[in-house]
């Protein structure tokens, strides 16, 4: 088998990639081959840009006009894009795309009254190292509680998990918790999952044990990607996820060849011209 290139850090979303599909993680973190846009995941990029313009204003200036202007706002600055182009959407398709946008944005007032949110950072980049690896990704929104501790909170457009899965969801908000702090020597009090489609929020306290947990976990999946890269041996896991993977041409369990892959990801999704 092939050896790959040991990758120096990884993301909270990689190491969720790896965990769901070691196979999926090296054709997309590792060989880095192009996938196509998904409405979801487009679907979320264009709240989140929405909620972090309003984030930026005052927070008296936090109103619903403001909040649905945003998002008119960020359709103007999509429209154009591969984001949204290559989703290849007919006219009732994307009236549907941009009407789905603003009611995601209208649940988000629903859940929480944003003229009382705190904001610290918004979008921020975070890295830290852990053993001999690093962590690095982007912070949703940070913000002060009314005790002044720190609250890190994540918006998720898609549908809520079931509650015996939130602990799970929850493991990339405490590495996040771990960054933060060795960045700026100050922990969160708190990580919270914002379900803005279903209005739901799940919040969880961070503690020493959880920090400790994170540099277990990742580290253990490291040396396990390590491995996995030393040897070459990416092994498929297949699950119901497999129905929204980009990369099933190429999957031994659907009868592709990984080795096609390289080549065959970029005749079909070739990308976008600059």
């Amino acid at each position: 088998m092939t050896a790959w290139p040991i990758p120096e850090a990884l993301s909270p979303s990689s190491t969720s990639t790896f965990q769901n599909c070691p196979l999926q993680f090296r054709f997309q973190n590792i060989q880095k081959l192009p996938q196509p846009p998904s409405v979801a995941a487009v679907k979320g990029n264009v709240v989140h840009r929405a909620l972090e313009l309003l984030f930026e204003l005052e927070p008296a200036q936090r109103t619903e006009a403001a909040a649905l202007a945003f998002a008119g706002t960020a359709r103007t600055e999509f429209e154009p894009t591969y984001d949204i182009t290559g989703l290849n959407l007919n006219e009732a398709q994307r009236d549907a795309f941009w009407k789905d946008c603003d009611s995601l944005m209208k649940s988000y007032l629903r859940m929480e009254d944003p003229t009382t949110v705190n904001v610290v950072d918004l979008e921020l980049w975070v890295e830290a190292p852990v053993n001999n690896f690093g962590l690095r990704g982007y912070v949703d929104r940070i913000e002060r509680d009314a005790e002044g501790s720190l609250i890190i909170s994540d918006y998720k457009t898609g549908k809520a998990p079931r509650e015996q899965d939130v602990d799970a969801k929850m493991q990339q908000l405490h590495m996040y918790a771990y960054m933060l702090r060795e960045m700026r020597g100050e922990a969160p009090s708190k990580v919270s999952l914002m379900f803005v489609k279903d209005g739901i929020r799940h919040t969880r306290a961070v503690t020493e044990q959880t920090m400790k947990f994170v540099v277990t976990k990742t580290s253990a999946l490291f040396k396990t990607i390590s491995n996995a890269c030393t040897t070459g041996n990416f092994p498929t896991k297949k699950s119901a996820l497999c129905n929204f993977c980009s990369f099933k041409d190429w999957c031994p369990e659907f009868g592709g060849n990984p080795a096609d892959a390289e080549v065959g990801a970029a005749v079909k999704y070739p990308r976008p011209a600059a």
